[in-house]
């Protein structure tokens, strides 16, 4: 079933979501290896959507613009990968020429459930100085500190959702290890003042 999947248009990430795999490596070993090209094959689809996404934001002009710490670096990257990709407001629809694109003009942006990673591996909290590699690991990102971070409306609604699940965490605190309701206290304030520095603002 893995190999159907992962043969079929767009199949490759399709299969990582039905495995419910952040990255390629377990869907590999369901429908190959990277010696047969698999790795290969799933990176250029994940590119290829990633242009999807940042060529269609460059052509919404009516977008939110991006915030936190990072939101004005994505502005400029979306905005430049906007000049090969949107013509006269229509976006590229030509796969072949959108790989292209992405392979020649990659802005190395990563969008996540919490985060859209602007990806600079100098400062990237979801890497060791020692193997900083040329994509962020979403799964172990730290979107409150890494300054690579920036939001859209859905990641700023799912920090929302997940602070507000801190609060019904929180709210039968008397029956929490005290060091468990620490922890949650801590995370609360930390999420709570990283929306309220971080809210959304409407694009220029």
């Amino acid at each position: 079933m893995a190999r159907f999947i992962a043969r079929r248009p767009g199949g490759t990430i399709a299969g990582a979501l039905q495995y419910r795999h952040q990255g390629i490596q377990m869907f590999e070993g369901y429908a190959g290896t990277s010696d047969s090209g698999f790795r290969d094959e799933v990176e250029a689809e994940e590119a290829l959507a990633r242009g999807q996404f940042l060529a269609d934001m460059g052509a919404d002009i009516d977008r939110p613009a991006l915030a936190g710490p990072a939101g004005d670096e994505a502005e400029a990257r979306i905005a430049e990968f906007a000049r090969h990709t949107v013509f006269d407001g229509q976006v590229v629809t030509d796969e072949a020429r959108l790989r292209r694109i992405v392979a020649r003009h990659d802005p190395h942006m990563y969008p996540g459930t919490f985060v859209t990673c602007v990806y600079n591996p100098d400062r990237a909290l979801c890497r060791t100085s020692s193997d900083p590699g040329d994509q962020p690991v979403l799964a172990d990102c730290q979107p409150l500190a890494c300054r690579n971070t920036a939001l859209k409306p859905a990641n700023h609604q799912a920090l929302a959702g997940h602070l507000t699940q801190l609060e019904d965490a929180l709210s039968d605190s008397d029956r929490l290890a005290p060091y468990l309701r620490h922890r949650l206290e801590e995370q609360h304030r930390a999420t709570a003042a990283f929306l309220a520095r971080h809210a959304s603002e409407p694009a220029e």
